[in-house]
């Protein structure tokens, strides 16, 4: 697996984040209440103690013949999960397109179609007990899928994503994972993030389109 990546021990100690409050192990009765909510959402819940087995459930997700795509993820990343989106076995992963496209419009141009794919993988910044499901990024390339643009999204979180309900997850958003994530684009790409687009899956009218796999465990931001 690729170590190429930044995790957020690589940052929090320099940062004025609230680990205590918005980094924490919940109690498996806190789990199952997640759960549970999230499912009374129409979206599926697959849970894993364990990132080998959830990157192989992920690998099952992907169809032969797929269009894939995928935003930025450091939930992902750790687990190994973007290298075998990387080696595109068997389906076409849109994002090794945009990254060979030069032109400023042309890459905007295949950004905004890959929101479309038959299959879009992204991580959540923020859970609630209650069960909705935040997200957010700058361009809105990532959370774009959301709401409607992919056929099939499958999200990603890690337990100590949960907080106690939808306000605290938007402080979440705004006041741990955006400081985080904006350091990290400081060293990855020479400027800083900022909550562009900050999106909430309430509910899933389309049976089968959304689900959630949540690791046990502390991962990403």
């Amino acid at each position: 697996m690729s170590d190429d990546y930044y995790t957020k021990d690589d940052f929090v100690d320099d940062l004025e984040v609230d680990s205590s409050r918005f980094d924490t192990a919940p109690d498996e009765e806190t789990i199952e209440t997640v759960v549970s909510n999230v499912e009374d959402r129409n979206i599926d819940v697959h849970v894993f103690d364990d990132g080998d087995e959830a990157r192989e459930h992920l690998r099952e997700q992907l169809p032969d013949g797929a269009t894939v795509m995928d935003g930025h993820s450091t939930t992902l990343e750790e687990i190994g999960f973007t290298d075998d989106l990387e080696d595109g076995d068997g389906f076409e992963y849109l994002g090794a397109q945009v990254q060979e496209i030069d032109d400023d419009e042309e890459r905007a141009e295949a950004r905004r179609e890959a929101t479309t794919a038959d299959v879009f993988f992204d991580s959540v910044n923020a859970i609630a007990e209650s069960g909705e499901l935040l997200g957010a990024n700058a361009l809105g390339n990532g959370v774009g899928a959301w709401a409607f643009g992919a056929k099939n999204l499958v999200l990603v979180g890690s337990t100590n994503k949960i907080v106690a309900d939808f306000d605290a997850a938007v402080e979440r958003v705004r006041e741990y994972a955006y400081p985080l994530e904006d350091a990290r684009a400081q060293e990855v790409y020479g400027q800083g993030s900022v909550v562009g687009k900050l999106v909430s899956m309430e509910y899933e009218r389309v049976d089968d389109r959304t689900q959630l796999v949540l690791l046990e465990g502390d991962h990403g931001f």
